[in-house]
């Protein structure tokens, strides 16, 4: 996805460089006009009362965004003092801001016929026709204002747009570049890198920007636009000073104090990181700013700094409710479920977020060991919207970590007979699961397809569940069914790729289904990680840790994936990241104590020790 480019604007008023933006409003020289008006009539004003009284009333309609009437108006100008200069650019400005570009380009040949040397003439006529795609007449028209008048901007930067648009970015870049050689203005250089970096030509971005950081080094805008373009450009050393460059042309923007943060924990400087974060919570009591704070201490893997800072707005007294709810969700992350049970209790029932807190806090508590408190809580809930079928498989976990299994699976089998859902069919599926029943799982999943055959969450889960059993036969059959019913479900590719990938079996059919996969969600860590891994069982062991090292980027908890990269570095003989990534994984699982935890726990130390013994046979 391409990045946003907040400093971004555009080359002039009338000059639009990025893809797909509104329609270009040209504006014409005030200067430039009031020297034709001179050269036409008398010195000061119009030749005639009836053109001033007209030339005002078309102002006024320009003034109010209606070009139509301010185009009519000109036009009765024009035919009580016919062959005015000013009042015939003013008038194809109006064409041009109606998209008139035709009419436009008519009346501006008539004007040029009478007067060749008419700079306005000559740069409304290159807008005309870049408009138009009439590139190498809007080139001419162009150059011609520029040797009118050397020293105006806009005939350059509409030059670089043509540029652009054609396809010649060497030419875009001289236009800009001629630009400053010739007014020693910075303004070209600024807007054409923004829109350079917009498009994804970085180095070229950055020479642009590098220029004009030398020509006005107090422009905020030209330092933050280069940091973001060294960030892209993974320099992420220069980017935090270019960052602080522009903090000190203006100390207080919220945008660039939190890039700055983000770079500096990217550094590992969190010294760093939290001067410039509380630099930025200290402007405002906006309860945006700490969750954003909190979302980049979250991205560089420090859940315990990123619950610091939710927890701090709260007790200053910020009760926004997603505060809480985002403190619950870190918490609870972190294994701290009684932590996590009181700030998801703390968002308040008239809130949009209460449905789901009330889930999460009902886990927390029964995770927590306070099985009973969840259990009335759910009880509760559930007594006022049975509807929600999310607070069906919360209370039978609450039951199963009280120690009640039975309890658990009683109270599902019951509520499926009064609610076939799929997510009940899919929880009590998962509670034969976690009991070593998988069959009794099967054969439920079977029933619930035969009553709700177009089920996808069903055949899904069914599938899954055959995986469990090693059946991987049944498992991709029933899974390809639920692609030939939804050829477009992501889910569904990935599942078929990574259990090929654990097969290494048609792993050239495995990478398709996951280029397909990412094409529909290209920020998905689970899908980047089966194809990291798919490179990683043919022995592709660089393609594997690239690959890999992103899926952390966007899921750096996931145990699974992080298991998958040190794996990688092993692969790529680069001992010490592997042991370092098998370490941090296993820090994530320190608080939790279900069986699949033991099992991944298990197999990470017996990494580790594998990793220690190759190193001493070396």
């Amino acid at each position: 996805m391409r990045p946003a480019f907040p400093f971004i604007f555009s080359l002039s008023a009338l000059v639009v460089l990025s893809a797909g933006a509104a329609p270009r409003r040209p504006r014409v020289d005030e200067s430039a006009m009031r020297e034709a008006l001179e050269a036409t009539g008398p010195v000061g004003g119009f030749a005639s009362a009836g053109a001033y009284h007209h030339f005002l009333r078309s102002r006024l309609f320009h003034n109010a965004g209606n070009h139509k009437q301010a185009a009519d108006e000109l036009v009765l100008a024009l035919a009580t003092e016919p062959g005015n200069v000013y009042l015939e650019t003013s008038l194809a400005e109006e064409y041009i801001r109606l998209t008139d570009y035709d009419r436009a380009e008519r009346l501006l040949k008539f004007t040029l016929d009478a007067r060749p040397n008419s700079y306005p003439a000559h740069l409304l006529m290159g807008r005309a026709l870049l408009e138009t795609k009439k590139l190498d007449r809007a080139r001419v028209s162009l150059r011609r204002a520029v040797k009118l008048r050397p020293k105006e901007a806009d005939p350059y930067l509409y030059l670089a747009e043509l540029g652009l648009e054609a396809g010649h970015l060497d030419e875009a870049m001289g236009a800009v570049n001629e630009l400053a050689d010739a007014s020693g203005e910075a303004t070209g250089l600024k807007r054409l890198g923004a829109a350079l970096a917009e498009r994804g030509k970085l180095p070229q971005a950055k020479g642009l920007l590098i220029r004009a950081s030398k020509m006005d080094p107090g422009d905020f805008e030209t330092w933050a636009t280069l940091a973001q373009v060294d960030e892209l450009l993974n320099e992420p050393e220069l980017a935090e000073k270019d960052y602080d460059q522009a903090l000190e042309r203006d100390p207080d923007n919220r945008d660039v104090l939190l890039n700055a943060g983000r770079v500096a924990l990217r550094l590992s400087a969190p010294s760093r990181a939290r001067a410039y974060f509380d630099r930025l919570l200290s402007l405002s009591d906006d309860p945006e700013l700490p969750v954003k704070v909190a979302f980049s201490y979250l991205a560089s893997q420090r859940l315990e700094a990123a619950a610091e800072v939710l927890d701090d707005a709260r007790r200053q007294g910020n009760h926004e409710p997603r505060l809480a709810f985002y403190a619950g969700l870190v918490h609870e992350r972190s294994g701290d479920f009684s932590r996590a049970a009181d700030a998801f209790g703390e968002i308040p029932d008239d809130s949009d977020l209460q449905k789901e807190a009330r889930v999460h806090r009902g886990n927390c508590l029964a995770k927590g060991g306070r099985a009973k408190e969840a259990i009335g809580l759910l009880t509760h809930a559930l007594a006022q919207t049975p509807e929600d079928v999310t607070l069906y498989p919360a209370l039978a976990q609450a039951f199963e970590l009280s120690g009640n299994a039975s309890e658990a699976e009683r109270f599902l089998q019951v509520s499926l007979n009064r609610r076939p859902a799929s997510e009940l069919y899919e929880a009590l599926a998962d509670l034969y699961g976690r009991r070593g029943r998988m069959q009794d799982a099967i054969s439920l999943l079977q029933q619930g397809l035969q009553k709700r055959p177009d089920d996808e969450l069903l055949r899904f889960s069914l599938a899954t569940a055959y995986e469990r059993t090693g059946d991987f036969e049944h498992s991709l059959s029933t899974m390809r069914a639920v692609l030939t019913k939804n050829p477009e479900n992501a889910a569904a590719m990935n599942f078929i790729g990574y259990t090929l990938a654990e097969k290494g079996e048609r792993l050239e059919e495995a990478e398709q289904l996951l280029t397909h996969a990412l094409k529909l969600k290209p920020d998905n860590g689970s899908f980047l990680d089966s194809l990291g891994w798919i490179y990683f069982r043919r022995g592709d062991y660089s393609r594997a840790v690239a690959t890999l090292e992103k899926a952390v980027g966007v899921a750096p908890d996931e145990v699974l994936i992080l298991e998958h990269l040190g794996d990688a570095y092993r692969g790529a003989a680069r001992a010490g990241e592997a042991a370092h990534i098998y370490q941090r994984a296993l820090g994530l699982l320190r608080n939790a104590a279900d069986v699949e935890a033991r099992n991944q726990r298990q197999s990470l130390e017996r990494k580790l020790k594998l990793l220690g013994a190759e190193e001493k046979g070396r």
